[in-house]
């Protein structure tokens, strides 16, 4: 049965040096990934420019969204007279035919505490619908089969760390805009005297939107700097005030593949099929909170009511 070729680099089994250096991190992670190979592609072509402008902080860093990248693998044969004739990052049914096919949360890891302070209970990120087939699938992610290699490439969008969230006034409603849409307040449902609670928003109804969880994301990363995703745009023209903005509470991401190998012996007619899993952990950007935050302040307002007739 063939294998992947183990660079100790970009291409091995789980963990590679370079996330071996973050050893205080992995601990507790749900699915590990013992036994898979990591994929750890360079953030970066001119690493040394990214770090002079602060994109990555060094040549440890994970690919963030939308970070432009390729990674190719090369499988090897592990029986003295096998042939590899394909390889590819199509996985083969039970597996969802999505790239990627799932995702978990890496970071903040589930089983500790956070940093920071006042803080005695784990910080909960509830698992989300876009971590599952078919919304998990990247639409800007592409991959290339070939005889001995396949290549992946492409960027990931912020559709997987969904916990952004904005939380602004109108004349006629106070709304939380989300992935999962855009639920509303009206000022006499609102207790006075205490308070803002945003927990009122749980029960709260919503609004017609073009926000949902397959759309709240930007496609680019000029986009993404200023933006959660296109539909936030209408929002923040007609906002009469801007109460809260809370970027993605999300570090790390790690997203899995199926890489099916196929190859032949001269003892048999058949061919072996080899499927090798593996996954690609995903860094989060955290300085877009505060370049969207400035950009909504920025953009120039006529305040309006959301709701239609209100």
């Amino acid at each position: 049965m063939a294998t992947l070729l183990d660079d100790r680099s970009t291409v091995g089994i789980w963990p590679l040096p370079g996330t071996a250096k973050r050893a205080n991190l992995l601990e507790g992670i749900v699915t590990p990934g013992v036994g898979s190979f990591e994929l750890r592609p360079l953030p970066f072509e001119n690493m040394a420019e990214a770090i002079a402008n602060g994109d990555i902080s060094s040549i440890d860093d994970y690919v963030g969204p939308y970070q432009t990248f390729t990674l190719t693998v090369t499988a090897i044969p592990t029986l003295p007279d096998e042939v590899i004739t394909n390889v590819s990052f199509d996985p083969i049914p039970p597996v969802p035919a999505f790239t990627p096919f799932k995702a978990i949360l890496e970071e903040p890891n589930p089983v500790t505490l956070p940093s920071r302070t006042d803080v005695e209970e784990p910080q909960v990120i509830e698992p989300s619908p876009n971590w599952e087939p078919p919304l998990v699938n990247e639409p800007y992610i592409q991959t290339i089969g070939g005889a001995t290699t396949a290549t992946i490439g492409g960027y990931y969008t912020e559709k997987a760390f969904y916990d952004r969230e904005w939380i602004l006034r109108f004349p006629d409603v106070i709304a939380k805009i989300s992935g999962e849409g855009v639920r509303y307040l009206k000022y006499e449902d609102i207790p006075q005297g205490v308070p803002f609670d945003p927990v009122l928003f749980d029960t709260a109804a919503f609004a017609p939107s073009s926000i949902t969880p397959a759309t709240w994301y930007a496609t680019t990363r000029a986009d993404a700097e200023i933006l959660d995703a296109p539909g936030m745009q209408e929002y923040l023209t007609k906002t009469s005030g801007i109460i809260s903005y809370k970027g993605s509470e999300i570090r790390k991401l790690r997203f899995f593949y199926i890489i099916t190998i196929t190859s032949v012996v001269s003892s048999s007619t058949l061919p072996i099929i080899t499927t090798i899993p593996a996954f690609m952990t995903v860094q989060n950007n955290m300085e877009w909170t505060q370049s969207r935050l400035l950009y909504a302040l920025n953009t120039p307002k006529t305040p309006s009511p959301l709701l239609l007739g209100g």
